[in-house]
């Protein structure tokens, strides 16, 4: 119990007018009372994690009243404040009871196939069953979101007024009031906002309920196949004969059991059950096991079958790629030293132009600081100096770049350049930079 006082989900007091000794002041005679968070606990262990729970059904006539509400609202803005807190209190009533039943609904109702034992009619009946229904809720869910997302979307305005007079209509206002009590659901602006985003047409949870629903219905009928097979003649019980069968064979027999148990001592085999009105084949778990001699164990791990390969060894690999990018970096080791070395004007190799051409393009694209703007790319810092008049160039074996009225000046990252040239404040947000071939 303290620990239970601990996670909040009790509560303890004492009865001071029946204490009549010491004893009764010790903490295991308080009286201990549920909290709100120890019945949610409660309630979730009991109808979640329940055994083979029964799916509720979907209320579609809550959605129903939901959509009429939520219309009712927005088509009339002058209705009395008493009408207004009767469809508030209906809609969001409503609202908890689809909510609570689309919670877990669409993996329950893929699992349904798991609990039946069927024959190929019965396999075919509630397979059309669950397709239909499913197909109609989701049409439903869809085309009831549209309406109530249209309806919240023309309320939007006046969630505020709408929370308000819920708010007002309440007995227990003053309370509410004085932050004694927390308003029901719809008398606070938070409640109308997720309401909106609970049938966003996109991304609402009937929305993603519906699309989940369609991605479960191909596991559905994978259920329903296997379960069509299990009734046939390729059962467990089937294959463990013929492997019996081919066991006995006196040439190959020997070779066929270690192939099929060798390496899965854990391998367990159907047998007749006890139980003639089990509803359908018990699994592998609870079938009855087949011992397998420490022998035959110990010849199957050390078989061919028995250990995995070695991992492949890399080493070749990952010392080619290390070389490969050890060269990389060297050359653009040497393209930034040729760029650094080269006079303003000078031709560049390619590798080198590429290098000063990602330098030069960052500065260009940098916020201008006085008379220059400065950036740094792979290593190299390029400088634009603004100086008025005069073209600056950048030249490769291919092509040039020309900048009107500038001066780039290429440099290490960190050190500051001196301008070659007599400059000017930049007065531009962008440096205009020019190409074309050689």
């Amino acid at each position: 119990m303290d620990k239970l006082r601990e996670w909040t989900a009790v509560s303890a007091r004492t009865d001071t007018s029946r204490i009549l000794r010491h004893a009764d002041l010790l903490a295991r005679n308080w009286r201990y009372t549920a909290t709100p968070a120890g019945r949610q606990v409660q309630r979730f262990y009991a109808t979640v994690l329940a055994g083979t729970p029964t799916m509720r059904e979907i209320p579609l006539s809550s959605l129903a009243r939901v959509v009429d509400a939520l219309e009712a609202l927005a088509v009339d803005a002058t209705l009395p404040a008493a009408e207004v807190a009767e469809h508030t209190g209906r809609l969001f009533t409503s609202h908890d009871d689809l909510d609570g039943a689309l919670v877990g609904a669409e993996d329950t109702l893929a699992g349904l196939a798991d609990r039946f034992d069927l024959d190929a009619n019965a396999t075919g009946e509630l397979k059309r069953l669950l397709v239909e229904y499913a197909t109609r809720v989701a049409g439903e869910l869809e085309s009831g979101s549209a309406r109530a997302a249209a309806a919240l979307a023309v309320l939007s305005p006046r969630f505020a007024e709408l929370a308000a007079i819920a708010v007002e209509a309440s007995d227990a206002r003053a309370l509410i009031e004085r932050g004694a009590l927390t308003a029901s659901r719809g008398g606070r602006l938070a409640d109308w906002a997720g309401l909106a985003g609970w049938f966003d047409p996109h991304t609402g949870r009937a929305a993603r309920f519906a699309l989940r629903l369609v991605r479960a219905l191909p596991g559905m009928h994978a259920n329903l196949r296997r379960l069509h097979s299990s009734t046939g003649t390729a059962t467990s019980r089937a294959r463990a004969l013929q492997l019996a069968k081919a066991s006995a064979d006196p040439a190959i027999g020997a070779a066929v059991l270690l192939a099929a148990l060798g390496d899965h001592p854990w391998r367990k085999l159907y047998g007749d059950a006890d139980d003639t009105d089990l509803p359908r084949n018990p699994s592998w778990r609870g079938g009855p096991a087949v011992s397998v001699p420490a022998l035959l164990r110990a010849t199957g791990r050390t078989s061919a079958r028995g250990r995995p390969p070695a991992s492949r060894d890399d080493a070749a690999a990952r010392a080619a790629v290390a070389a490969a990018r050890a060269q990389r970096a060297a050359e653009h080791a040497a393209a930034v030293a040729e760029v650094l070395a080269a006079e303003p004007g000078d031709q560049l190799s390619f590798r080198a132009a590429d290098v000063a051409l990602a330098s030069l393009m960052a500065a260009a694209r940098a916020g201008a600081s006085g008379d220059r703007r400065t950036a740094t790319r792979d290593g190299l810092a390029c400088t634009l100096f603004h100086t008025g008049e005069g073209v600056g160039l950048l030249r490769a074996p291919s092509w040039r770049i020309w900048l009107p009225g500038r001066v780039a000046v290429f440099h290490r990252p960190g050190a500051r350049p001196v301008a070659p040239v007599a400059t000017t404040a930049d007065p531009d947000a962008r440096a205009v930079v020019v190409g074309g071939a050689a």
